[in-house]
This record gives C-alpha cells, sequence and structure tokens, in this order.
C-alpha cells in the first residue's frame, strides 16, 4: 500500500510539472499549496520548491501563505539565505512569520542576519495586543445567566469574518458571545494564531476573567469554539485546563500533538463535552478523529460530523450544525 501511495505521488507530481520544468497553469492556487506539500512530505523537496515558487510569483493575493510555506521550506532544506530573504520581503509588507519560536531558532542558530530579523519582528509584535468583540443576545436582562461562547477564528482571518461564518439562532437568542482576535497578523487585515504563545494565554486570561466578572454568566455552561488553528489554540486552553470550560464545539481543528492520556482523562472526569464539524478531505481528519476515539475509550462525550466532499472548510449547513452542537453541550 505505502508503494503504491508513493508511485501515485509520483504521477500526480508529473502532471503538476511537466518534463521542460514547467507548471500546469490551470490549476488553482488550492491545488499547487496541496501538490507542493505533499510533494514535501515524500521528500521530493525540490518539486515543492518549484511549485510554491511558481505559486509566489503568479498568486500574489496568496502572499502571506506562499511566503510562509516557502520560508519553511527553505529552513529545512538548509536554504536558509533565501528563508531570510523571503522573510525580509514579507516582514517589510507587515507581516510575521513566528520567527522566535524554539524551531526556527535552532536552525538559525548564532546567524546573525535572521537574529536581526527576528528582533524587529519582536520589536513589532510587543506593541500588538488580541482584540475582542461581545456579542449579547437578543433581549438581554441582566437579571438572567448566560450561556457564554469564545470564538477563536481560523489562520488567517479576523473577528469580522468569524462572525459571518460563526451564526446561529441559538446564539442569537440564549448565548454571550465573544468574539477573539489575535494579535499576530498573517496579512494587513486578517491574523493568525500560534503554538506555546504566552502573551496569547496571558491576555485572554484578561478578557475571560473580564467576561465572567462584567456579565451575568452560567459558568456551568462555558464553550470554546473554533475553526482550524482556532480550534487547536481553543483544545490547547482546554484540555491544559488552563480555564474552566464545559465543552468545545470545534470546525476542522487541528489537534495538538502533545495530548496526554493524563489531560483525556481529567477532560472526561470533569464532564466536559467535545463536538467536531468537519470534511472527508480535511488534511487533520485522521488526528480529529484520533482524538475522539481517546475520549470515547475513556468513557467521555463526544459528537463528530464529517461532511461528504468538504475539505478543511466550512460545511454549507454549518449554521445548522452549529446550533445542534451548541444546544447538546448545554442540554
Amino acid at each position: 500500500m505505502a508503494k503504491k501511495t508513493i508511485l501515485l505521488q509520483v504521477l500526480f507530481m508529473s502532471l503538476i510539472i511537466s518534463c521542460f520544468g514547467q507548471i500546469d497553469t490551470s490549476l488553482s492556487y488550492e491545488e499547487l499549496e496541496t501538490s507542493a506539500i505533499s510533494a514535501f512530505r515524500s521528500n521530493n523537496t525540490d518539486s515543492s520548491i518549484i511549485i510554491m515558487e511558481y505559486a509566489y510569483k503568479n498568486f500574489p493575493e496568496e502572499f502571506a501563505r506562499t511566503t510562509e510555506i516557502l520560508g519553511y521550506i527553505y529552513t529545512r532544506t538548509n536554504t536558509l539565505s533565501k528563508a531570510i530573504e523571503i522573510w525580509r520581503t514579507g516582514m517589510n509588507k507587515g507581516y510575521v512569520y513566528d520567527l522566535n519560536n524554539p524551531y526556527y531558532q535552532e536552525y538559525f542558530k548564532d546567524n546573525a542576519d535572521f537574529e536581526a530579523l527576528a528582533q524587529i519582528e519582536k520589536s513589532m509584535l510587543d506593541t500588538l495586543h488580541l482584540k475582542h468583540e461581545i456579542i449579547l443576545p437578543t433581549g438581554f436582562d441582566i437579571q438572567k445567566t448566560y450561556p457564554v461562547l469564545f470564538v477563536f477564528h481560523g489562520n488567517n482571518r479576523n473577528i469580522e469574518k468569524s462572525k459571518i461564518s460563526w451564526n446561529a439562532p441559538i446564539m442569537n437568542r440564549e448565548f454571550i458571545t465573544v468574539f477573539l482576535q489575535s494579535y499576530i497578523p498573517s496579512s494587513p487585515t486578517d491574523f493568525k494564531w500560534v503554538s506555546k504563545d504566552d502573551k496569547i494565554k496571558k491576555e485572554f486570561t484578561d478578557i475571560y476573567d473580564q467576561v465572567l466578572k462584567n456579565y451575568p454568566v452560567d459558568e456551568a455552561k462555558i464553550i470554546f469554539a473554533g475553526m482550524s488553528a482556532g480550534g487547536k489554540k481553543a483544545m490547547d486552553f482546554t484540555l491544559n485546563n488552563y480555564f474552566p470550560v464545559s465543552g468545545l464545539v470545534l470546525n476542522c481543528p487541528v489537534p495538538p500533538q502533545e495530548i496526554t492520556d493524563d489531560m483525556i482523562t481529567h477532560f472526561v472526569e470533569s464532564n466536559k463535552k467535545i463536538g467536531i464539524i468537519t470534511g472527508e478531505n480535511d488534511f487533520a481528519l485522521e488526528n480529529q478523529k484520533n482524538f475522539v476515539s481517546r475520549v470515547d475509550s475513556l468513557g467521555g462525550q463526544t459528537r463528530i460530523t464529517v461532511t461528504e466532499g468538504l475539505g478543511h472548510s466550512f460545511a454549507e449547513n454549518f449554521t445548522q450544525l452549529l446550533d445542534d452542537y451548541l444546544r447538546w453541550v448545554i442540554e
């Protein structure tokens, strides 16, 4: 089976890149990115670089994604000067690349040009902060208590985009909803989350505490929600027991790698619920199913909906599914 998979990947790459080294110009950006990542994971790094360099030149609207991927690939292939060059180009436009994480720090140890860029990025991020917007339910009554929903947007999104996707009748009628926005820009208008960020945790703690202090929250009905990397952040905060949470409702989450059985046991013993909405073609589906199975095996409360033909995105009936999942968590 492994040999067959590799053969299919090689054949697929031959369709993307002709024998003359040319790219099929009819392909969309998403198709190019998918093929480049597949090639990289198959150790066909030359092809992955050719594809992403083509995408970088021909899809300027995808600048954030192409420069982030190229910077990573250049680093992994030890083409460090090219990584620095493309990061410098992006930072001059206002983008950031999480250069101060331990992974890049190890690769670029004692590289003066990299250290200068990392310091510039750190100085820029020090001036930025987590944002949030609170939406109260229709007919809000200060004398009542309400469930609260904290929504973490996906990467390359913002509060306004998040409000369009995360919208359900039960939210409008019964929930205090808190939309969050990372402080880390992925473009001039959009933002992203990174792992192990103490600043995000600290600033979210302040927001969480202020919401519970200033609004009539039913503390037995606190839900974290998120898409993709936002779902990962919601899982990280919950499974590490940083915040009291009743349950999770996630769309195409990317489960953290460092989830232990002890963390899941505590999640189950605290009677938390987790609902996942995803697609059969989502790249993280296998890890999502594995996490749900681990929770189930310990007697936890889970739900998962896999939409046929859907990738890493929102299902057409997401509003209906979200309404149903939120009702299930607070029932």
